[in-house]
């Protein structure tokens, strides 16, 4: 069965598979970027590797007032290492591929670039992140 790791911002939940996650941390303030998008908090060094750290909320939403960070989740991607901030990481759940629904056509903007499914389980209902074009939208 696969298996993802879950976190929540805006009081919904997102999934990342478990084999992207290097790590979760508590969040740290970053170093400041200058001239950086308004999502990217800066860098953080992490036991001698400098790595960007992405406001999540504000990926998603940026005009949003994004609550409060409690958590970084490091991922891994190719060559690629990158921090979110998210609001609180809940759970690693293992999940049957029939709970796994295609996205319906209503988003729009950003976000469904980096979206590429749904979880339906228990009656809730989980955004499953694409990696790759997530770590894509934060760096073309």
């Amino acid at each position: 069965m696969p298996k993802v790791l879950v976190f929540t911002t805006y009081d919904q939940e997102y999934a990342i598979d478990i084999g992207a996650v290097r790590e979760i941390r508590n969040w740290v303030q970053a170093t400041p970027i200058p001239s950086s998008p308004s999502f990217m908090e800066g860098i953080i060094n992490i036991r001698g590797t400098v790595i960007p750290l992405v406001d999540f909320c504000k990926k998603i939403n940026p005009s949003s007032d994004n609550g409060e960070k409690k958590a970084m989740v490091i991922i891994e991607n190719g060559e690629k290492t990158v921090s979110f901030s998210v609001n609180n990481v809940s759970d690693i759940i293992d999940y049957d591929e029939n709970s796994r629904k295609n996205l319906p056509d209503v988003s729009q903007g950003d976000v469904s670039t980096f979206l590429e499914g749904i979880l339906s389980i228990e009656g809730r209902v989980i955004f499953i992140l694409d990696i790759p074009n997530l770590i894509k939208e934060c760096f073309h």
